[in-house]
């Protein structure tokens, strides 16, 4: 359960990096599953996925962050900046 809550807390620090790296240039859906992340940290993708407007899976829910990662990261890489995991901590890595 530990290890659960880290790595949902290491999901909400990467979120939120992803949302600073690519400022207005994210798509309305992968933004709300961003600030959803980054604001119930502690909360299960399907928990997210219930709190989204509208509801979603937590499947889907799951493929709207990892897209949102993949897109910061890539943007990151071609603009020579550190990218969404940039932030962590080697507690949050930590298994």
């Amino acid at each position: 359960m530990r290890r659960s809550a880290r790595a949902a807390v290491a999901a909400g620090a990467r979120a939120a990096r992803a949302i600073e790296i690519l400022g207005d240039e994210i798509p309305a859906h992968l933004l709300e599953a961003g600030q959803l992340r980054v604001t119930h940290q502690q909360a299960s993708l399907e928990e997210l996925g219930a709190l989204a407007d509208p509801p979603m899976t937590k499947d889907a829910i799951a493929g709207r962050i990892r897209r949102l990662l993949a897109m910061a990261d890539k943007r990151a890489s071609d603009l020579g900046m550190p990218n969404t995991e940039a932030g962590l901590t080697a507690d949050m890595l930590e298994q």
